[in-house]
C-alpha cells in the first residue's frame, strides 16, 4: 500500500522547524539562523520512496506581531493547517498560549507533538510543554533533540501511523515545489540575515533578475537586494563596498554546493521605499 499526505510543520519562531525539515529531505530547503521569523513564506519539502510520499510544509513561525508583513506571513498558517493531513508541531520551552488560537482547526487534525532541545530542557520543563498541547489531544508525542540524537526514522514512522493510502502527488526525483531561484535567493537572504545586525534583514528581501547557464560550468547570477531606506542600503553596501562583497562570497558557496556548479554572482542593492509595509510589494517579494 502506498502511503502519501501533508504534513504542516508549526511552531514558534527558533524552536527548528526549518532545520527539520532539512534533515527529513535531505538537501537545504529552508532558511536556518538563531534569528526568529526567517521563514516567510510556506517552503514544501517533499520525501518519496517506493511506499510512501510526504509533502512537508514549514511554515513561518506564530508570534504576535502587527506589521504588515508579519501579517500576510501569518495568514499562511490557517490555510496550511486545513489543508493538511497531519500537523507536526514542533516545541522548545514552555509558553505555547498560542495554540488556544489553533484549538479548533487542530483537534479535527492528527497532530503529533515533537518537543526539540530535549538536551537543553529540564524534565519539568518537558512535562510543562506536555501539558501545555493536551488540549488539542495529539496522536504522539517525540521528545528529543534534532541536532543530537537524529530522530528520522522515529518521527517518519509516527507520520506514516497517520497517513493514509493515496497518490504519488510530484515526481520521485523532485524534492520541492518552489524553483531554482526562489531556493537561490533564500540562500542569499539567509546569509544576509547572518551577516546583517538587530532588526535590518527584516527590512531586506531578494529578488533573482537573471539566471542564466553560461556553460556547462558556470551559471550567471544576478540578484536585487531590496531595501527600505538609502541608510539600510548604505549598511547592506558596506564601507567600500566591504559587506556586500563578504555577502556575496559567502552566498556563491553555498549556490555553488546547492547547484553543483561555479556561480557568477552579481549582487545589486536597490532601495523599494515602505515595502514592508505594501502589501501588493509584499506579495510580490514572497512570491520569487
Amino acid at each position: 500500500m502506498f502511503k502519501s499526505g501533508y504534513v504542516a510543520l508549526i511552531g514558534k519562531p527558533n524552536v527548528g522547524k526549518s532545520t527539520f525539515l532539512n534533515l527529513m529531505i535531505g538537501e537545504k530547503l529552508s532558511i536556518v539562523t538563531n534569528k526568529p521569523q526567517t521563514t516567510r513564506t510556506p517552503i514544501k519539502g517533499i520525501l518519496t520512496t517506493d511506499s510512501y510520499q510526504i509533502i512537508f510544509i514549514d511554515t513561518p513561525g506564530i508570534h504576535e506581531s502587527q506589521k504588515k508583513l508579519n501579517q500576510v506571513m501569518l495568514s499562511s498558517i490557517k490555510s496550511t493547517i486545513e489543508d493538511a493531513d497531519v500537523c507536526l508541531i514542533i516545541a522548545d520551552s514552555p509558553g505555547n498560549d498560542y495554540i488556544k488560537n489553533y484549538e479548533d482547526l487542530l483537534l479535527k487534525k492528527n497532530v503529533i507533538l515533537l518537543i526539540n532541545k530535549a538536551d537543553k530542557l529540564t524534565k519539568e520543563q518537558i512535562d510543562s510543554i506536555k501539558a501545555e498541547f493536551l488540549i488539542i489531544n495529539p496522536k504522539k508525542i517525540i521528545v528529543t533533540s534534532l541536532l543530537r540524537d537524529n530522530p528520522k526514522d522515529e518521527i517518519l514512522n509516527a507520520i506514516l501511523e497517520e497517513l493514509k493510502e493515496g497518490p504519488q502527488y510530484y515526481a520521485e526525483d523532485e524534492i520541492s515545489t518552489h524553483n531554482v531561484r526562489f531556493i537561490v535567493s533564500e540562500l542569499i537572504r539567509e546569509t544576509l540575515i547572518e551577516n546583517l545586525s538587530e532588526e535590518l534583514p527584516y527590512y531586506v528581501a531578494v529578488v533573482i533578475d537573471e539566471f542564466k547557464e553560461r556553460s556547462e560550468n558556470l551559471t550567471y547570477i544576478k540578484a536585487i537586494i531590496y531595501t527600505e531606506k538609502d541608510s539600510q542600503k548604505a549598511i547592506v553596501i558596506g564601507q567600500n563596498g566591504s559587506m556586500l562583497k563578504k555577502i556575496g562570497s559567502s552566498a556563491r558557496k553555498k549556490i555553488e554546493d546547492f547547484l553543483g556548479t561555479k556561480v557568477y554572482l552579481d549582487l545589486w542593492v536597490k532601495v523599494k521605499k515602505g515595502w514592508t509595509k505594501n502589501e501588493k510589494l509584499i506579495k510580490e517579494f514572497l512570491s520569487e
